[in-house]
Protein backbone atom coordinates (compact mmCIF):
# COMPACT_ATOMS: atom_id res chain seq x y z
CA UNK A 1 0.00 0.00 0.00
CA UNK A 2 2.90 2.45 0.96
CA UNK A 3 4.40 1.40 -2.86
CA UNK A 4 0.91 2.49 -4.01
CA UNK A 5 1.06 5.89 -2.30
CA UNK A 6 4.36 6.74 -3.71
CA UNK A 7 3.93 6.22 -7.07
CA UNK A 8 0.74 8.47 -6.86
CA UNK A 9 2.37 11.00 -5.36
CA UNK A 10 5.44 10.97 -8.01
CA UNK A 11 2.47 11.00 -10.50
CA UNK A 12 0.45 13.81 -9.10
CA UNK A 13 4.21 16.01 -8.81
CA UNK A 14 4.70 15.00 -12.61
CA UNK A 15 1.38 16.38 -13.12
CA UNK A 16 2.01 19.69 -11.78
CA UNK A 17 3.39 20.38 -15.50
CA UNK A 18 7.43 22.09 -16.23
CA UNK A 19 8.62 25.08 -14.86
CA UNK A 20 9.37 27.87 -16.80
CA UNK A 21 11.39 31.04 -15.87
CA UNK A 22 10.21 34.45 -17.08
CA UNK A 23 13.30 36.89 -17.57
CA UNK A 24 11.94 40.93 -17.61
CA UNK A 25 12.55 43.81 -17.34
CA UNK A 26 11.38 45.76 -13.95
CA UNK A 27 9.44 48.39 -16.18
CA UNK A 28 7.32 45.61 -17.91
CA UNK A 29 5.97 44.72 -14.44
CA UNK A 30 1.91 45.15 -15.25
CA UNK A 31 2.75 42.97 -18.21
CA UNK A 32 4.13 40.68 -16.20
CA UNK A 33 1.35 40.34 -13.51
CA UNK A 34 -1.31 39.35 -16.26
CA UNK A 35 1.27 36.71 -17.52
CA UNK A 36 1.25 35.22 -14.11
CA UNK A 37 -2.58 35.58 -13.37
CA UNK A 38 -3.04 32.30 -15.44
CA UNK A 39 0.06 30.30 -14.90
CA UNK A 40 -1.50 27.91 -12.03
CA UNK A 41 -4.49 27.20 -14.19
CA UNK A 42 -2.28 26.05 -16.68
CA UNK A 43 -0.39 23.92 -14.40
CA UNK A 44 2.99 25.58 -14.55
CA UNK A 45 5.95 26.21 -11.95
CA UNK A 46 6.76 30.11 -12.73
CA UNK A 47 10.01 32.12 -11.57
CA UNK A 48 11.03 35.19 -12.65
CA UNK A 49 13.77 37.15 -12.59
CA UNK A 50 15.33 40.57 -13.66
CA UNK A 51 18.68 39.70 -12.65
CA UNK A 52 21.35 38.38 -15.71
CA UNK A 53 23.38 36.72 -13.69
CA UNK A 54 20.70 34.06 -13.10
CA UNK A 55 21.53 32.74 -16.38
CA UNK A 56 23.97 29.82 -15.23
CA UNK A 57 24.04 26.33 -15.95
CA UNK A 58 23.35 26.26 -12.27
CA UNK A 59 20.03 27.89 -12.24
CA UNK A 60 18.93 26.83 -16.40
CA UNK A 61 19.26 23.00 -15.50
CA UNK A 62 15.62 23.38 -13.36
CA UNK A 63 13.79 24.74 -15.98
CA UNK A 64 12.53 23.38 -19.22
CA UNK A 65 11.51 26.59 -20.86
CA UNK A 66 12.59 30.13 -20.63
CA UNK A 67 10.39 33.37 -21.55
CA UNK A 68 12.05 36.66 -22.64
CA UNK A 69 9.17 38.85 -22.01
CA UNK A 70 10.24 42.17 -24.19
CA UNK A 71 13.54 41.94 -23.33
CA UNK A 72 16.32 40.84 -25.93
CA UNK A 73 19.97 38.73 -24.74
CA UNK A 74 21.12 42.12 -25.44
CA UNK A 75 20.76 42.30 -21.45
CA UNK A 76 23.32 39.55 -20.67
CA UNK A 77 27.14 39.31 -20.94
CA UNK A 78 29.03 37.30 -23.36
CA UNK A 79 29.30 34.77 -20.11
CA UNK A 80 25.21 34.47 -19.61
CA UNK A 81 24.29 34.72 -23.41
CA UNK A 82 26.36 31.13 -24.18
CA UNK A 83 24.93 29.60 -21.18
CA UNK A 84 21.17 30.58 -22.79
CA UNK A 85 22.80 29.15 -25.92
CA UNK A 86 24.16 26.08 -23.86
CA UNK A 87 20.38 25.87 -22.03
CA UNK A 88 18.80 25.26 -25.81
CA UNK A 89 21.58 22.61 -26.89
CA UNK A 90 20.89 21.09 -24.20
CA UNK A 91 17.32 20.50 -24.94
CA UNK A 92 15.34 23.94 -23.34
CA UNK A 93 12.54 25.41 -24.92
CA UNK A 94 12.92 29.42 -25.78
CA UNK A 95 9.99 31.71 -26.05
CA UNK A 96 10.46 35.12 -27.30
CA UNK A 97 7.85 38.13 -26.76
CA UNK A 98 7.96 41.35 -28.41
CA UNK A 99 10.38 42.94 -28.01
CA UNK A 100 12.74 39.78 -27.80
CA UNK A 101 13.64 40.85 -30.92
CA UNK A 102 15.19 44.04 -31.77
CA UNK A 103 17.28 45.88 -34.73
CA UNK A 104 21.18 44.93 -33.95
CA UNK A 105 22.38 41.99 -31.29
CA UNK A 106 25.52 41.57 -29.28
CA UNK A 107 25.43 38.13 -30.00
CA UNK A 108 24.94 36.43 -33.65
CA UNK A 109 23.65 33.38 -32.62
CA UNK A 110 20.59 35.34 -30.98
CA UNK A 111 20.07 36.77 -33.95
CA UNK A 112 20.19 33.69 -36.15
CA UNK A 113 17.93 31.62 -34.22
CA UNK A 114 14.96 34.03 -33.68
CA UNK A 115 14.27 33.33 -37.13
CA UNK A 116 13.64 36.21 -39.12
CA UNK A 117 14.98 39.54 -39.54
CA UNK A 118 13.12 43.14 -38.62
CA UNK A 119 12.02 45.17 -41.23
CA UNK A 120 13.40 48.41 -41.91
CA UNK A 121 9.88 49.82 -41.83
CA UNK A 122 8.54 49.30 -38.21
CA UNK A 123 4.84 50.31 -37.24
CA UNK A 124 4.43 53.96 -35.71
CA UNK A 125 1.12 53.88 -33.67
CA UNK A 126 -0.88 50.54 -31.85
CA UNK A 127 -3.29 49.20 -34.27
CA UNK A 128 -5.76 46.58 -34.44
CA UNK A 129 -4.51 43.35 -35.97
CA UNK A 130 -7.47 40.57 -37.29
CA UNK A 131 -5.73 37.70 -36.26
CA UNK A 132 -6.30 33.92 -37.76
CA UNK A 133 -4.83 31.02 -35.47
CA UNK A 134 -2.61 28.67 -38.20
CA UNK A 135 -1.90 25.72 -36.19
CA UNK A 136 -2.50 24.48 -33.02
CA UNK A 137 0.15 24.07 -30.77
CA UNK A 138 0.31 22.70 -27.11
CA UNK A 139 -2.91 22.09 -24.70
CA UNK A 140 -4.00 25.76 -24.84
CA UNK A 141 -6.43 26.19 -27.64
CA UNK A 142 -7.37 29.85 -29.85
CA UNK A 143 -9.91 31.03 -31.49
CA UNK A 144 -9.59 30.62 -35.18
CA UNK A 145 -10.06 34.38 -35.47
CA UNK A 146 -9.24 36.90 -32.97
CA UNK A 147 -8.49 40.18 -32.68
CA UNK A 148 -6.22 42.33 -30.64
CA UNK A 149 -4.69 46.27 -30.07
CA UNK A 150 -0.83 46.15 -30.26
CA UNK A 151 2.11 47.77 -31.84
CA UNK A 152 3.81 44.53 -33.23
CA UNK A 153 7.56 44.56 -34.33
CA UNK A 154 7.30 43.56 -38.43
CA UNK A 155 10.06 41.06 -39.53
CA UNK A 156 10.52 39.98 -43.03
CA UNK A 157 12.95 37.37 -44.72
CA UNK A 158 11.04 33.95 -42.66
CA UNK A 159 13.08 31.34 -43.02
CA UNK A 160 10.85 28.39 -44.34
CA UNK A 161 11.83 26.13 -41.85
CA UNK A 162 9.71 28.48 -39.50
CA UNK A 163 6.43 27.42 -38.94
CA UNK A 164 3.61 30.67 -38.65
CA UNK A 165 1.48 30.23 -35.96
CA UNK A 166 -0.55 33.71 -36.64
CA UNK A 167 -1.57 35.22 -39.95
CA UNK A 168 -3.34 37.95 -40.17
CA UNK A 169 -5.87 38.16 -42.75
CA UNK A 170 -3.47 39.74 -45.58
CA UNK A 171 -1.37 36.77 -44.66
CA UNK A 172 1.66 38.42 -43.13
CA UNK A 173 3.30 36.28 -40.20
CA UNK A 174 3.23 37.04 -36.67
CA UNK A 175 4.39 34.37 -34.80
CA UNK A 176 6.29 31.19 -35.51
CA UNK A 177 8.18 28.36 -33.97
CA UNK A 178 10.14 25.67 -34.86
CA UNK A 179 13.25 22.98 -33.56
CA UNK A 180 16.44 24.81 -34.18
CA UNK A 181 19.86 23.77 -34.92
CA UNK A 182 21.58 24.46 -31.25
CA UNK A 183 19.09 21.52 -30.15
CA UNK A 184 15.78 22.58 -28.46
CA UNK A 185 12.76 24.54 -30.10
CA UNK A 186 11.97 28.29 -30.14
CA UNK A 187 8.44 29.96 -30.36
CA UNK A 188 8.64 33.68 -31.20
CA UNK A 189 5.74 36.32 -31.74
CA UNK A 190 5.93 39.48 -32.36
CA UNK A 191 2.87 40.77 -30.50
CA UNK A 192 2.67 42.59 -26.50
CA UNK A 193 5.10 45.65 -27.37
CA UNK A 194 1.94 47.63 -26.10
CA UNK A 195 0.81 47.15 -22.48
CA UNK A 196 -3.03 46.77 -23.60
CA UNK A 197 -1.77 43.58 -25.52
CA UNK A 198 -1.87 41.90 -22.02
CA UNK A 199 -5.59 42.75 -21.36
CA UNK A 200 -6.33 40.74 -24.15
CA UNK A 201 -7.23 37.10 -22.31
CA UNK A 202 -6.28 35.43 -25.70
CA UNK A 203 -2.91 36.97 -26.07
CA UNK A 204 -1.61 35.40 -22.86
CA UNK A 205 -3.33 31.98 -23.85
CA UNK A 206 -0.83 32.36 -27.11
CA UNK A 207 1.89 32.75 -25.00
CA UNK A 208 1.24 30.09 -22.76
CA UNK A 209 0.77 27.64 -25.84
CA UNK A 210 3.84 28.52 -26.67
CA UNK A 211 5.61 27.59 -23.75
CA UNK A 212 3.69 24.26 -24.35
CA UNK A 213 4.85 24.36 -27.78
CA UNK A 214 9.23 24.35 -26.95
CA UNK A 215 9.03 22.98 -23.47
CA UNK A 216 11.23 19.81 -23.21
CA UNK A 217 9.29 17.24 -21.46
CA UNK A 218 12.13 16.09 -19.45
CA UNK A 219 14.94 19.33 -17.97
CA UNK A 220 17.84 20.06 -20.22
CA UNK A 221 20.19 17.48 -20.87
CA UNK A 222 23.60 18.80 -19.94
CA UNK A 223 25.55 15.80 -20.04
CA UNK A 224 24.95 15.37 -24.19
CA UNK A 225 26.68 19.04 -24.09
CA UNK A 226 29.38 18.17 -22.11
CA UNK A 227 32.41 20.12 -22.29
CA UNK A 228 30.72 23.07 -24.39
CA UNK A 229 31.19 25.59 -21.48
CA UNK A 230 33.09 28.53 -21.58
CA UNK A 231 36.45 28.26 -19.89
CA UNK A 232 36.70 30.09 -16.95
CA UNK A 233 39.02 33.49 -18.07
CA UNK A 234 40.79 32.80 -14.91
CA UNK A 235 42.66 29.89 -16.38
CA UNK A 236 44.38 31.97 -18.75
CA UNK A 237 47.46 34.04 -19.54
CA UNK A 238 48.73 36.28 -21.78
CA UNK A 239 52.57 35.46 -21.39
CA UNK A 240 55.36 38.32 -22.61
CA UNK A 241 57.57 36.30 -24.45
CA UNK A 242 59.55 38.43 -26.14
CA UNK A 243 59.74 43.03 -26.38
CA UNK A 244 61.59 45.52 -27.88
CA UNK A 245 60.98 44.20 -31.36
CA UNK A 246 61.48 46.80 -34.33
CA UNK A 247 57.81 46.88 -35.67
CA UNK A 248 57.50 42.98 -36.21
CA UNK A 249 54.59 42.69 -39.21
CA UNK A 250 54.57 38.71 -39.51
CA UNK A 251 55.70 35.32 -37.48
CA UNK A 252 55.33 31.79 -38.44
CA UNK A 253 55.09 29.22 -35.15
CA UNK A 254 57.63 26.09 -35.61
CA UNK A 255 57.95 22.64 -33.53
CA UNK A 256 59.52 22.99 -29.95
CA UNK A 257 57.83 26.07 -29.65
CA UNK A 258 59.63 28.05 -31.70
CA UNK A 259 58.31 31.25 -33.66
CA UNK A 260 59.87 33.15 -37.02
CA UNK A 261 59.39 36.50 -37.18
CA UNK A 262 59.60 38.87 -39.52
CA UNK A 263 59.95 42.80 -39.17
CA UNK A 264 58.79 45.78 -41.36
CA UNK A 265 62.66 46.60 -42.50
CA UNK A 266 62.92 43.47 -43.45
CA UNK A 267 64.72 41.92 -40.55
CA UNK A 268 64.31 37.93 -40.16
CA UNK A 269 64.78 36.54 -36.39
CA UNK A 270 63.83 33.45 -34.52
CA UNK A 271 62.19 33.43 -30.76
CA UNK A 272 64.32 30.43 -29.74
CA UNK A 273 61.47 28.88 -26.70
CA UNK A 274 64.32 26.93 -24.93
CA UNK A 275 66.29 30.07 -24.39
CA UNK A 276 63.32 32.72 -24.36
CA UNK A 277 66.31 34.35 -26.81
CA UNK A 278 65.47 36.27 -30.12
CA UNK A 279 68.11 35.88 -31.87
CA UNK A 280 68.61 37.54 -35.92
CA UNK A 281 69.07 34.87 -38.86
CA UNK A 282 69.22 37.18 -41.47
CA UNK A 283 67.26 39.92 -43.69
CA UNK A 284 65.29 39.69 -46.68
CA UNK A 285 64.63 42.97 -48.93
CA UNK A 286 60.92 43.01 -49.49
CA UNK A 287 58.77 45.88 -49.29
CA UNK A 288 55.02 46.02 -47.55
CA UNK A 289 55.40 42.75 -46.42
CA UNK A 290 51.89 41.10 -44.72
CA UNK A 291 52.53 37.68 -43.83
CA UNK A 292 54.58 34.44 -43.99
CA UNK A 293 53.67 31.06 -44.26
CA UNK A 294 55.54 27.95 -44.19
CA UNK A 295 56.11 25.60 -46.75
CA UNK A 296 53.97 22.01 -45.69
CA UNK A 297 57.37 20.29 -45.72
CA UNK A 298 58.82 23.16 -44.57
CA UNK A 299 61.14 20.93 -41.92
CA UNK A 300 62.85 19.22 -44.81
CA UNK A 301 63.68 22.26 -47.71
CA UNK A 302 62.77 24.93 -45.41
CA UNK A 303 60.86 26.79 -47.44
CA UNK A 304 59.22 29.94 -46.21
CA UNK A 305 56.61 32.08 -48.42
CA UNK A 306 56.27 35.83 -47.47
CA UNK A 307 53.16 37.90 -48.86
CA UNK A 308 53.49 41.61 -49.47
CA UNK A 309 51.20 44.26 -50.79
CA UNK A 310 51.30 45.26 -54.60
CA UNK A 311 48.12 47.02 -54.66
CA UNK A 312 44.60 46.65 -52.73
CA UNK A 313 44.01 43.05 -52.75
CA UNK A 314 46.88 41.90 -54.41
CA UNK A 315 50.07 39.93 -52.98
CA UNK A 316 53.21 39.42 -54.40
CA UNK A 317 54.47 36.11 -53.03
CA UNK A 318 58.44 35.30 -52.59
CA UNK A 319 60.22 32.40 -51.76
CA UNK A 320 63.01 32.59 -48.76
CA UNK A 321 65.31 29.06 -47.60
CA UNK A 322 66.09 29.21 -43.64
CA UNK A 323 69.13 27.54 -43.50
CA UNK A 324 70.70 27.07 -40.20
CA UNK A 325 71.47 30.55 -38.73
CA UNK A 326 71.14 32.04 -42.31
CA UNK A 327 68.15 33.08 -44.75
CA UNK A 328 68.44 32.91 -48.39
CA UNK A 329 66.40 34.80 -50.43
CA UNK A 330 64.81 32.35 -53.73
CA UNK A 331 62.54 32.48 -56.25
CA UNK A 332 59.95 35.11 -56.96
CA UNK A 333 56.34 33.91 -57.60
CA UNK A 334 53.27 35.59 -59.69
CA UNK A 335 51.42 38.20 -57.84
CA UNK A 336 47.55 37.07 -57.09
CA UNK A 337 44.17 39.62 -57.61
CA UNK A 338 42.67 38.00 -54.31
CA UNK A 339 43.82 38.38 -50.41
CA UNK A 340 45.49 35.21 -48.90
CA UNK A 341 45.24 36.43 -45.78
CA UNK A 342 41.48 36.87 -44.79
CA UNK A 343 41.15 33.24 -43.65
CA UNK A 344 41.26 33.12 -39.63
CA UNK A 345 43.84 31.44 -37.59
CA UNK A 346 41.46 27.68 -37.10
CA UNK A 347 41.94 26.09 -33.54
CA UNK A 348 42.01 21.66 -34.09
CA UNK A 349 42.10 20.62 -30.72
CA UNK A 350 43.19 16.90 -31.30
CA UNK A 351 46.19 18.23 -33.25
CA UNK A 352 47.99 19.43 -29.53
CA UNK A 353 46.88 16.05 -27.61
CA UNK A 354 49.95 15.85 -26.05
CA UNK A 355 49.89 19.41 -25.03
CA UNK A 356 49.51 20.03 -21.44
CA UNK A 357 48.33 24.01 -21.39
CA UNK A 358 46.55 23.65 -24.91
CA UNK A 359 43.39 25.84 -25.23
CA UNK A 360 40.41 23.95 -23.98
CA UNK A 361 38.21 21.86 -26.22
CA UNK A 362 35.34 24.49 -26.32
CA UNK A 363 37.60 26.53 -29.19
CA UNK A 364 37.66 23.34 -31.01
CA UNK A 365 37.32 23.70 -35.30
CA UNK A 366 36.29 27.68 -34.05
CA UNK A 367 38.46 30.46 -36.02
CA UNK A 368 40.58 33.30 -34.20
CA UNK A 369 40.79 36.75 -36.29
CA UNK A 370 41.71 40.15 -34.64
CA UNK A 371 40.20 43.88 -35.95
CA UNK A 372 40.84 47.09 -34.30
CA UNK A 373 37.29 47.64 -33.98
CA UNK A 374 35.98 44.38 -32.51
CA UNK A 375 39.50 43.11 -30.92
CA UNK A 376 40.39 39.30 -30.46
CA UNK A 377 37.28 37.48 -31.60
CA UNK A 378 36.61 33.62 -31.81
CA UNK A 379 34.63 33.02 -35.24
CA UNK A 380 32.39 29.89 -35.01
CA UNK A 381 31.28 28.56 -38.58
CA UNK A 382 28.95 25.70 -40.62
CA UNK A 383 29.91 23.13 -42.90
CA UNK A 384 30.14 25.60 -45.53
CA UNK A 385 31.77 27.96 -44.08
CA UNK A 386 29.28 30.74 -43.25
CA UNK A 387 29.11 32.69 -39.96
CA UNK A 388 27.38 31.01 -37.02
CA UNK A 389 28.43 33.35 -34.43
CA UNK A 390 31.33 35.75 -33.45
CA UNK A 391 32.12 36.19 -29.66
CA UNK A 392 34.93 37.74 -27.82
CA UNK A 393 37.85 36.34 -27.03
CA UNK A 394 38.95 37.02 -22.94
CA UNK A 395 36.95 40.28 -22.70
CA UNK A 396 38.74 40.47 -19.05
CA UNK A 397 42.14 40.94 -21.27
CA UNK A 398 42.70 44.07 -23.59
CA UNK A 399 44.29 43.28 -26.81
CA UNK A 400 45.85 45.99 -28.77
CA UNK A 401 45.96 46.06 -32.62
CA UNK A 402 47.25 42.00 -33.45
CA UNK A 403 49.81 42.22 -36.62
CA UNK A 404 49.85 38.71 -36.64
CA UNK A 405 48.74 35.28 -35.00
CA UNK A 406 49.15 31.65 -34.87
CA UNK A 407 48.50 28.25 -33.11
CA UNK A 408 52.37 27.17 -32.13
CA UNK A 409 53.06 23.16 -31.25
CA UNK A 410 51.76 23.95 -27.51
CA UNK A 411 48.28 24.67 -29.17
CA UNK A 412 48.86 27.87 -27.24
CA UNK A 413 48.24 31.30 -29.35
CA UNK A 414 50.60 33.23 -30.36
CA UNK A 415 50.65 36.72 -31.62
CA UNK A 416 52.20 40.32 -32.21
CA UNK A 417 51.28 42.93 -30.27
CA UNK A 418 52.69 46.24 -29.18
CA UNK A 419 56.20 45.90 -30.55
CA UNK A 420 56.30 42.68 -28.77
CA UNK A 421 56.43 38.41 -28.91
CA UNK A 422 53.34 36.89 -26.64
CA UNK A 423 51.27 34.24 -26.26
CA UNK A 424 48.00 32.86 -24.45
CA UNK A 425 48.14 29.52 -22.52
CA UNK A 426 45.35 27.89 -20.54
CA UNK A 427 45.41 25.54 -17.47
CA UNK A 428 42.57 24.37 -15.43
CA UNK A 429 45.30 23.41 -12.52
CA UNK A 430 48.49 23.67 -11.46
CA UNK A 431 51.33 24.82 -14.33
CA UNK A 432 54.38 23.36 -14.32
CA UNK A 433 57.71 25.70 -14.02
CA UNK A 434 59.95 26.41 -16.57
CA UNK A 435 63.19 25.54 -16.21
CA UNK A 436 66.10 28.48 -17.57
CA UNK A 437 70.02 27.67 -17.07
CA UNK A 438 72.66 30.51 -18.08
CA UNK A 439 76.28 30.96 -17.01
CA UNK A 440 78.45 33.91 -16.98
CA UNK A 441 81.32 31.43 -19.00
CA UNK A 442 80.30 28.05 -20.92
CA UNK A 443 84.10 27.45 -21.91
CA UNK A 444 87.55 27.64 -20.71
CA UNK A 445 90.79 26.37 -19.00
CA UNK A 446 90.54 24.00 -16.36
CA UNK A 447 90.33 24.86 -13.30
CA UNK A 448 86.98 26.75 -14.55
CA UNK A 449 85.51 28.75 -12.14
CA UNK A 450 81.75 29.17 -12.95
CA UNK A 451 78.91 31.20 -11.55
CA UNK A 452 75.44 29.58 -13.01
CA UNK A 453 71.99 31.60 -12.11
CA UNK A 454 68.32 30.02 -12.31
CA UNK A 455 67.07 33.30 -12.39
CA UNK A 456 65.18 33.39 -15.75
CA UNK A 457 63.37 30.47 -14.66
CA UNK A 458 59.80 30.98 -14.52
CA UNK A 459 56.45 29.86 -12.69
CA UNK A 460 52.81 31.38 -14.09
CA UNK A 461 51.38 30.32 -11.21
CA UNK A 462 51.85 33.55 -9.22
CA UNK A 463 51.62 31.33 -5.43
CA UNK A 464 54.16 28.90 -6.37
CA UNK A 465 57.50 28.81 -4.65
CA UNK A 466 60.24 27.40 -6.94
CA UNK A 467 63.53 24.76 -5.24
CA UNK A 468 66.75 24.36 -7.76
CA UNK A 469 68.61 21.43 -7.79
CA UNK A 470 72.23 21.49 -9.64
CA UNK A 471 74.03 18.56 -11.11
CA UNK A 472 77.85 19.98 -12.36
CA UNK A 473 79.42 16.81 -13.47
CA UNK A 474 77.27 13.76 -12.57
CA UNK A 475 78.11 13.59 -8.83
CA UNK A 476 78.75 16.95 -7.95
CA UNK A 477 75.03 18.98 -6.87
CA UNK A 478 74.14 22.06 -5.40
CA UNK A 479 70.01 23.59 -4.11
CA UNK A 480 71.38 27.25 -4.26
CA UNK A 481 69.12 29.28 -6.83
CA UNK A 482 72.95 30.72 -8.50
CA UNK A 483 75.75 28.56 -7.44
CA UNK A 484 79.51 28.49 -8.55
CA UNK A 485 81.27 25.66 -9.23
CA UNK A 486 85.19 25.10 -10.01
CA UNK A 487 85.59 22.44 -13.18
CA UNK A 488 89.02 20.41 -12.07
CA UNK A 489 88.78 17.90 -14.87
CA UNK A 490 88.49 18.74 -18.67
CA UNK A 491 85.49 17.23 -20.61
CA UNK A 492 82.13 18.27 -21.89
CA UNK A 493 79.87 18.41 -19.04
CA UNK A 494 75.95 18.95 -18.96
CA UNK A 495 74.91 21.08 -16.01
CA UNK A 496 71.40 19.97 -15.12
CA UNK A 497 69.03 22.28 -13.89
CA UNK A 498 66.11 20.97 -12.24
CA UNK A 499 63.11 23.49 -11.12
CA UNK A 500 60.37 22.38 -8.51
CA UNK A 501 57.65 24.05 -7.61
CA UNK A 502 55.29 24.30 -4.33
CA UNK A 503 52.89 21.87 -5.82
CA UNK A 504 56.22 18.99 -7.27
CA UNK A 505 55.66 19.76 -10.57
CA UNK A 506 59.41 19.95 -11.79
CA UNK A 507 61.23 21.34 -14.92
CA UNK A 508 64.91 19.91 -16.34
CA UNK A 509 67.05 21.87 -18.42
CA UNK A 510 70.74 21.60 -19.62
CA UNK A 511 73.53 23.94 -20.30
CA UNK A 512 76.51 22.06 -22.48
CA UNK A 513 80.25 23.81 -20.39
CA UNK A 514 83.57 22.67 -22.02
CA UNK A 515 86.18 22.35 -19.40
CA UNK A 516 89.59 21.75 -21.83
CA UNK A 517 92.70 20.92 -20.28
CA UNK A 518 95.33 23.87 -19.50
CA UNK A 519 97.95 24.53 -22.23
CA UNK A 520 101.50 23.39 -21.03
CA UNK A 521 103.70 25.68 -20.23
CA UNK A 522 107.19 25.45 -21.90
CA UNK A 523 110.02 24.68 -19.81
CA UNK A 524 112.15 27.76 -19.09
CA UNK A 525 115.76 26.55 -20.24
Amino acid sequence: MKKLIVLLCLNAHFALGQKVLVFYDIANKTELAHLLETASSKNKTVDTTSNPARFNEGTLKNYNSVVFLNISANRLSFREAAELQRFIQAGGGFVGVGKAAEKSYKWLWYEKILGGSLAANQLENSTQLSLITNASIGKTSLPPLWKINDKPLVFNNLPTRCKPVLLDVMGKTWAWYYSTDEGGKLFYTALGCEPSAYTNANFIKHIWAGVEEVAAKALPDYVKIAGSALPEEKNFLKILLADSLQNPVALAALRNNNVLLAEESGQVKLYEANQRKIRSIGKIDIAKLKAIRLDPEYYQNGYVYTFSETAPEEYKINRMQVIGDSTLIMTDFTSQSTNPLVKSSSYDFELYAKSSYRLPKYYDQKSFRFDNEQGLVVETLDNDDNVKNIEPFLTSMKFNFIKDMAFGADGNLYFLEDNQLKKVDYAEGNRKPIAIASANVTTGNVPLKVRFSSDASIDYDKNDKLSFEWIFDGLNKSVEPNPEFIFTKPGAFDVKLKVTDTSGETAETTLKIQANKAAVKPRRK
